[in-house]
């Protein structure tokens, strides 16, 4: 799995992002795991996410089936 950088990401946006690729398999599967086992969702697999800095504030972001933007930016 490949994880894409878009915008305009900071200095160390390569080293997280390698991380997170390399750690994907395995957040996807404990996701998984907690559709099932929390919320009784059997029938469907989380395929993809958007992370976001963790400063950003949920009145910053807005996201639909395409995309995400945090204050307007894509």
């Amino acid at each position: 799995m490949t994880v894409e950088t878009v915008g305009n990401p900071p200095p160390n946006a390569e080293q997280f992002r390698a991380e997170v690729e390399k750690q994907l398999p395995d957040i996807i599967a404990s996701f998984n795991q907690v559709l099932q086992t929390e919320y009784g969702l059997k029938e469907v697999r989380g395929g993809g996410f958007t992370l976001v800095p963790s400063v950003t504030t949920a009145s910053g972001l807005s996201c639909d089936e395409e995309s995400c933007s945090i204050d307007g930016r894509r």
